[in-house]
């Protein structure tokens, strides 16, 4: 049967819409995007049924992007296979009782998008990384109702394994945030496991890198995924492993879609100062961070990564079936091209690369917190970091995302945490920016080094942390050594915390006065301290609630910065 417009005119060309297509049982190839392979002679579209029927010489294998159907009906012994890259979306009904495999390589994976119910399992062939140094992966279940027990089962090789104190231990393992410590199952442990949580992430590792068979149903809903801020609570963490939980690729960011997007949706669940997707490099180097200020962004299938939950009690983080695309690329591993107006500073010991640190520039931002665009760095310790220009809550920043005016006129606080003795050098490896320079100040030295013009290097005499000492100024003027500009001195509240913490104390020669106004312009604190410590606190206990702006004073260093209590 077929249907045709309300009317037409002889000449003009339409085509039949056929309500239902079979795949031949005599198809002459295996290619979904055969007409010739179908009952109709076309090729399913999002309107019509597919059938694939028992006892064809060959079966379908999708190797083309934008594969479709209505509902479709995979019979008993029948199979269908979604090659590697490639994808199907089901607008209707999936019903498998034959065998359904979604394939995948390192950096490519199928999927599969169904909007109606879906029954039957299918097989995810996910690629797992090896069991290397630091290239373990963050991994979760693509499928609902999957035993860990019986996937260690099916995939004794090649599944790593190793010893341990409480039996041989299974490359599948937990994070537990309450103390920051990970927990792989154990031929002890892994009976009692249960099934993977979807939506929840765990770590895996394969012996060289290869698929595992993930067997289970569809997803066909919305997915939450319960996560929590430990950050404060002894050795506790904001960080929760989150997963992809379902078949296809996610719209990680507003660059992947302006709305039906992770960060987007969850914006009131994760912390504002962290809002991003941190994806586990697997090479020892830590962590990407995708947000708004990244290139567009998709989760692949199964994919885990960290979010930094905004609330010390639980919360759910949202994935929605609205956020599925058959669109995206790799899983994190090798990362998004960038291309937005920004600058990336690397940090090195000798030629091993440590870290770097990213400014972004775009219209509509500004010096404070800009969530979705600024991100702190996973590390709190990280080799190199930079602070908010204003609105400083102690944060440190992996990625500071300004207004475009900041390219000619900010000094952006920088952060380097090295050992003493230690020689490090300080490289401007990207810029995307026109005219302005960039120079780093060494407040301490008197120092001025155009990044542009060459490498920044020191071998400090002392243990170096924290903020102070270092600044990046973005500026179309030229500055020479000896025009110290910056106080070495600074001052911040942290939202949940009940004091002002003053950091660079020790580069100053003199004790510091503290003084504290409140908006009236009205005193309400006066203090000194002494500085044999870099950093210490004074209490707000009893304050108001308020803008406040505090003045430190040592010798000739002088800092006045508004302060926000609550």
């Amino acid at each position: 049967a077929f249907e045709v417009g309300e009317s037409w005119t002889t000449g003009i060309n339409w085509t039949p819409k056929f309500h239902t297509t079979i795949w031949k049982k005599t198809a002459a190839t295996t290619d979904w995007n055969t007409a010739s392979n179908w009952s109709t002679g076309y090729v399913p579209t999002s309107d019509v049924h597919v059938i694939i029927p028992t006892g064809a010489t060959r079966y379908p294998e999708i190797s083309n992007t934008g594969a479709a159907s209505k509902n479709i009906t995979v019979n008993t012994s029948a199979t269908l296979t979604i090659n590697k890259g490639y994808d199907l979306t089901v607008a209707g009904n999936f019903t498998n009782r034959g065998t359904v495999t979604l394939n995948s390589d390192a950096d490519e994976f199928a999927s599969i998008i169904v909007g109606g119910t879906s029954s039957g399992n299918i097989v995810y062939n996910r690629y797992v990384n090896t069991v290397g140094t630091n290239e373990w992966d963050l991994i979760g279940s693509p499928v609902d109702g999957l035993s860990i027990s019986s996937f260690t089962s099916t995939n004794d090789s090649p599944l790593a394994t190793g010893g341990g104190s409480g039996g041989n231990q299974y490359a599948i393992g937990y994070y537990d945030n309450s103390a920051d410590d990970w927990t792989n199952y154990t031929t002890a442990t892994i009976g009692a496991a249960g099934n993977f949580d979807i939506g929840k992430g765990y770590q895996m590792a394969t012996d060289s890198g290869a698929t595992m068979a993930f067997t289970g149903t569809i997803a066909t809903s919305d997915q939450t995924q319960s996560i929590i801020n430990n950050h404060g609570n002894g050795s506790g963490r904001r960080w929760n492993l989150v997963a992809n939980p379902y078949p296809s690729y996610l719209n990680a960011n507003t660059n992947a879609h302006a709305t039906n997007n992770l960060l987007s949706v969850n914006s009131s669940v994760i912390d504002s100062n962290y809002l991003a997707i941190y994806g586990y490099d697997a090479d020892g180097s830590g962590y990407t961070i995708y947000n708004h200020a990244s290139g567009t962004t998709y989760i692949a299938p199964g994919q885990g990564f960290m979010v930094a939950a905004s609330s010390s009690s639980a919360a759910d983080l949202s994935f929605t079936e609205a956020m599925q695309t058959t669109s995206g690329g790799d899983d994190f591993i090798s990362g998004d091209i960038m291309e937005n107006t920004e600058v990336v500073i690397k940090i090195f010991n000798g030629d091993n690369e440590l870290d770097s640190t990213k400014l972004f520039f775009d219209e509509g931002l500004t010096f404070g917190l800009d969530p979705g665009y600024d991100a702190g760095h996973f590390d709190d310790n990280a080799p190199i970091m930079t602070r908010l220009v204003e609105e400083d809550e102690g944060h440190g920043i992996a990625i500071n995302a300004m207004g475009v005016d900041a390219m000619e006129n900010a000094v952006i606080p920088l952060v380097i945490n090295q050992s003493a003795g230690q020689e490090f050098r300080i490289n401007l490896h990207t810029a995307t920016i026109t005219d302005p320079n960039v120079y780093l100040e060494d407040t301490e030295e008197g120092t001025f080094t155009n990044l542009y013009e060459e490498d920044f290097v020191l071998t400090p005499t002392s243990d170096l942390s924290g903020v102070g000492r270092f600044f990046l100024h973005m500026t179309a003027d030229t500055m020479s050594n000896g025009e110290v500009s910056t106080s070495m001195l600074n001052a911040y509240k942290e939202v949940n915390a009940n004091y002002i913490t003053v950091e660079g104390l020790a580069t100053q020669p003199n004790e510091t006065k503290v003084r504290l106004y409140n908006i009236l312009g009205s005193q309400v604190l006066s203090t000194t301290l002494q500085n044999n410590i870099g950093i210490q606190t004074i209490s707000t206990v009893g304050m108001a609630t308020g803008i406040y702006i505090v003045e430190l004073e040592s010798g000739t260093d002088r800092l006045t910065k508004k302060l926000i209590i609550h």
